[in-house]
């Protein structure tokens, strides 16, 4: 009934022209590349460019073969994704246009084809920043980059088809739950819908289905409230998905078209006491994320796309992801309700609201947002306001009345970034970044509101704190702690429904923003989806595996004065014990009470009993002579005055000389001029070691190598693996301080994304590699001065989806 055909492969691409008009003529005659989509109209360096390099006008272009048997058909021509401006010509003409970068646009062009020939597909693309298109007019933190960057794809239906379907189910608390479908056709003529419901979301392995229906088609829009048993809910943990399979049928009972959606059952509400799903109250703990990798900006295909998600869910143990600052790939959507992360999308803008042209597209933004997105179980609310924008009663009581006409069956936010702001939405979201370190970590919601509300953090840290994966120790400690504090926060305060942490991963940005070289450094991933130290608050949440990171390399040299300072376990284990060249120093436990499962365990004693073992000091003495020792490791010589009494007394006590206590002092704490102590932390569960992790002497090194997948499966598009590199010692532990450089030769149909040499940051990396389109085997080798070379083998295969 429907035939889809992507148009993914072989464009013409002309980057940097002028008007269309003056050189449809004369593209014979000018440079062109053979590309594939997605597709960035400028490959990037990691950082430092200007981001005037890829805002300029190009042209796409592909010839397609259109059959003659079509020739009765609708076909629509489907773009998913260009950014930021397009113009679309079908044989020369224009035909039709986009001012959204972030949502698809689609048109029926049957009457501009010619059947049982070429046509001509071009596409003028403007990457420039262009004011009325959301988010420009102001300033922008983070970058759009340019290009036909998600897929493009012909459709060929009968004349008479379904347009629209969105279905939601009501009553999922008991046993009979109500599932109303509202359908819009092409027209209306007349016949039947026919609804069946099958378990399961792959729709290539449909089995029986566990429900079914049919109605009589009265108007062009139906809409029908079905009563169903035995299905199960979708939820966090339990993401029970459903295929929902509506066949229009026409008055001869021919089958003229069938479409099929994802839905789950699930009730999804937001209240003055917290987030509930199903009826369970949920504390939500998120991240934002933005779209972009490093090189290619946009230009990802679907496998990274879920991979994303996957890390957000699996690695990083996150309930929630707002997808900031606009709509995201339907893969990752897709992808989110798979695995049971709830979704909080919004429509695409910051801070800026622009004239009535800006206002109109973003109206339009959101009707897009909501048609192609509201069957998701995962999205559980709408964002209506442009990111921290000011107050507009009429524009945003119009976005709020438009998401609730489109979709009855979600609510609404709105995020703001100072207190006041006027409420016309159903939740109260709010961007806080009032934590500095040693404040309170969020704003109390009653100082923030003007009325009671459901009330989400939806930002928090971010800018108050950038910390890159090379920074010093004591900076990426505290980076982690002010993510542990904020969470601790929120799973105290029962009016808080959550927060939404930014952000996931770095990104590129404006020059007006970041760090001066394009790069915000916000997240607790880097731009490679590489691990921050505050990452680990995030993973040790989660209890499917042990988890114990610890902040400190335990190398003195990297600290003023030798003093380590407050060593943290990041874990999900009970306790942790220390032990010190193998003898037991102490016990470790966090504070747990209402807050964080498994808070960051403090780390404040690294000698425990080992004076009195070892140096035959008495408890009482042991005490005192412990806190000398970690004054003089502040103060140096230059103690306080009580802590010299102390210091005297004891010395005197057991007939020591000073430089008995400088060796003392060394031994115990700083070790300078000494063999490096060995330090082994052990995480117990339910009193039995699962986990340990040692820091100690490094006279080794390795380069660990984790690719995402070494299976790169050619789709609609071309596939993407991304390759982990980490530089460890022989105790595990990563050299955050390793810039070592890498290079990458690859053999066989595979390319590398970016460049083929380039170095280690806070001694980690990845590089991705693409596919090509030859079946087979391909390689990458890894090679590095002084870490030997690897190599990483590749398995590709077609999937043979249709293609033009």
């Amino acid at each position: 009934m429907r035939e889809r055909m992507s148009l993914n492969e072989g464009w013409s691409f002309y980057p940097d022209i002028t008007d269309y008009l003056s050189i449809r003529n004369r593209l014979d005659k000018m440079d062109k590349e053979v590309v594939d989509i997605p597709h960035t109209v400028r490959m990037l360096p990691y950082h430092y460019f200007n981001e005037e390099e890829y805002q300029f006008k190009s042209l796409y272009r592909k010839e397609v073969f259109i059959d003659e048997r079509f020739n009765d058909k609708a076909i629509f021509l489907k773009f998913e994704g260009v950014a930021n401006m397009a113009i679309v010509y079908i044989n020369g003409i224009e035909s039709f246009y986009s001012e959204s970068p972030f949502l698809p646009f689609c048109k029926e062009i049957s009457k501009e084809l010619n059947f049982g020939e070429l046509n001509t597909i071009e596409v003028v693309v403007d990457s420039r920043e262009i004011e009325w298109i959301p988010p420009f007019g102001g300033v922008v933190d983070f970058l759009t980059y340019g290009g036909i960057y998600r897929e493009v794809s012909l459709s060929v239906r009968s004349r008479y088809f379904i347009q629209n379907i969105f279905a939601f189910s009501g009553d999922v608390l008991k046993e009979e739950k109500s599932l109303t479908v509202q359908t819009t056709l092409s027209a209306n003529h007349g016949g039947s819908i026919v609804y069946k419901l099958y378990k399961g979301s792959d729709w290539n392995s449909l089995g029986s289905p566990v429900f079914s229906s049919i109605r009589n088609v009265e108007d062009k829009r139906i809409r029908n409230t079905l009563k169903i048993s035995g299905v199960e809910l979708w939820d966090i943990y339990a993401p029970n998905l459903y295929t929902l399979e509506v066949t229009l049928v026409d008055k001869n009972g021919h089958a003229v078209d069938q479409k099929l959606e994802t839905i789950g059952f699930r009730e999804a509400i937001f209240k003055e006491d917290g987030f509930y799903l199903n009826g369970v109250r949920v504390k939500l703990t998120g991240l934002n994320r933005h779209q972009c990798y490093p090189y290619v900006g946009y230009a990802m295909p679907k496998s990274m796309q879920i991979l994303d998600a996957d890390i957000l869910k699996k690695e990083l143990g996150v309930n929630m992801v707002r997808t900031s600052h606009y709509p995201q790939s339907k893969h990752f959507l897709r992808r989110c309700d798979e695995i049971g992360l709830l979704v909080f999308e919004e429509i695409p803008g910051w801070q800026h609201i622009g004239d009535e042209h800006f206002k109109e597209n973003s109206k339009d933004n959101l009707k897009k947002m909501l048609k192609r997105d509201r069957n998701h179980p995962s999205i559980v609310i709408w964002g209506v306001r442009i990111n921290e924008s000011q107050d507009d009663h009429v524009f945003y009581t119009e976005l709020n009345k438009i998401a609730h006409i489109y979709d009855e069956s979600r609510q609404t936010g709105g995020v703001r970034n100072f207190a006041g702001s006027e409420f016309l939405e159903d939740v109260y979201t709010y961007n806080d970044f009032i934590h500095k370190g040693d404040n309170e970590a969020l704003s109390g919601p009653n100082h923030i509101l003007t009325k009671k509300a459901p009330y989400l953090v939806t930002e928090f840290n971010g800018h108050m704190f950038p910390t890159k994966s090379s920074d010093p120790e004591d900076r990426r400690t505290e980076h982690a702690l002010r993510h542990a504090r904020v969470l601790d926060h929120i799973m105290k305060d029962k009016k808080i429904s959550g927060a939404i942490g930014w952000c996931m991963s770095d990104y590129n940005t404006h020059g007006d923003f970041g760090s001066g070289d394009r790069v915000c450094y916000h997240g607790v991933l880097d731009m490679f989806r590489q691990r921050k130290l505050a990452s680990y608050v995030y993973r040790t949440q989660k209890e499917e595996k042990p988890e114990l990171q610890i902040s400190s390399a335990m190398n003195i040299g990297d600290h003023s004065g030798g003093n380590l300072g407050m060593i943290y376990a990041f874990t999900n284990c009970d306790y942790v014990e220390l032990y010190k060249d193998d003898k037991f120093v102490r016990r470790f436990s966090g504070d747990r009470k209402d807050g964080l499962k498994h808070p960051p365990i403090a780390v404040h004693d690294l000698i425990g009993d080992l004076l009195i073992t070892e140096e035959g000091f008495s408890k009482t003495d042991s005490r005192k002579t412990k806190m000398v020792i970690r004054s003089a490791a502040e103060h140096g010589l230059n103690l306080p005055l009580v802590h010299k009494i102390t210091m005297g007394m004891i010395l005197m006590k057991y007939r020591m000389k000073m430089s008995d206590a400088i060796a003392l002092f060394s031994k115990y704490y700083a070790g300078w001029g000494k063999g490096q102590s060995t330090y082994t932390f052990k995480g117990f569960i339910k009193d039995r070691e699962v986990i340990a992790v040692t820091r100690g002497k490094s006279v080794e090194k390795k380069l660990e190598i984790v690719p995402s997948s070494t299976e790169l499966l050619v789709e609609e598009t071309y596939d993407v693996a991304m390759v982990s590199l980490r530089a460890r010692d022989e105790h595990g532990q990563t050299l955050v301080y390793s810039s070592e450089v890498i290079h990458l030769v690859t053999e066989g149909d595979i390319s590398i994304l970016g460049p083929r040499t380039f170095p280690l940051r806070g001694g980690q990396s990845a590089f991705y590699v693409r596919s090509g389109k030859e079946e087979g085997e391909a390689k990458v080798r890894i090679i590095s001065d002084t870490m030997g070379e690897e190599e990483v083998v590749f398995d590709i295969r077609d999937a043979q989806c249709p293609r033009l």
